[in-house]
């Protein structure tokens, strides 16, 4: 993972983090260890360490960027002869044909479950599955994997597991063109829930499971009961999250 600053020092906080195997343009460049980003998955302006980076060609930024699969696994280690390193859920891997991926750095093997992200859209069945895999991921701010992340990076990685990609921010998923689902018994699992606070502003979002539940992040990614009501939490015999309405993308297959 390779953090992405809000400003090009060492101590600045980050917010967000780019995945093994994504892509980013370099804008600017403030010395021979910082660079200003853009993102190609998610569209995030920031700051990040270039040692941290590996330089591509502008025939392999095009290729990467465009055609890659997604590792399903929480975790798998790569391998390429003695070297070895693991990749998290989510992940991308460049050009895959099911066994090697390529990088900057050569040709890798994974052994994992993966998918190639244009091609997949998978069912509510499955989308459960994939957003459980992320059950006890701890609570990081500008976190975006397994390993720690925050409440939209959660929504965001379980979609790119399913083939979609949405917004880092949550100001942005708040304009994207969902279907609106208003009614909790017409959801389904792989729908996103948003929440408001007191000044019935959006300031929490959730995916929805079977069964009337979410799985949404706190101080760790976990999973409380969901109604029309919002989200009650078991422990405080309270409700934390108000619902204001549920978000569907209009061409998922259920």
């Amino acid at each position: 993972m390779v953090g992405l600053h809000a400003k090009p020092t060492e101590g600045s906080p980050i917010i967000s983090q780019l995945l093994f195997g994504e892509t980013a343009a370099i804008l600017q460049k403030k010395n021979k260890i910082w660079a200003k980003v853009l993102t190609t998955f998610d569209n995030v302006e920031a700051w990040v360490d270039l040692r941290q980076m590996s330089p591509l060609t502008e025939d392999q930024f095009k290729k990467y960027s465009t055609r890659f699969s997604v590792a399903l696994e929480v975790c798998q280690v790569l391998m390429n002869n003695d070297v070895s390193f693991p990749v998290l859920i989510a992940s991308s891997l460049p050009e895959y044909d099911g066994m090697v991926f390529k990088s900057a750095s050569g040709k890798y093997v994974y052994n994992g479950q993966a998918a190639e992200f244009s091609d997949v859209h998978f069912s509510a069945e499955i989308m459960e599955k994939l957003a459980r895999r992320f059950i006890n991921a701890p609570y990081v701010a500008g976190g975006r994997s397994v390993f720690g992340l925050d409440k939209v990076g959660l929504v965001q990685l379980v979609y790119k597991c399913a083939g979609y990609k949405l917004p880092r921010f949550l100001h942005e998923l708040v304009t994207y063109p969902f279907e609106i689902i208003h009614f909790v018994e017409t959801a389904q699992a792989g729908d996103i829930a948003f929440f408001v606070n007191k000044n019935e502003e959006i300031d929490h979002i959730g995916i929805v499971l079977s069964e009337g539940r979410v799985l949404h992040v706190v101080e760790k990614a976990r999973i409380d009961k969901l109604d029309h009501e919002g989200i009650f939490h078991k422990e405080s015999k309270k409700y934390s999250h108000k619902l204001r309405y549920i978000g569907r993308i209009a061409s998922r297959e259920s």
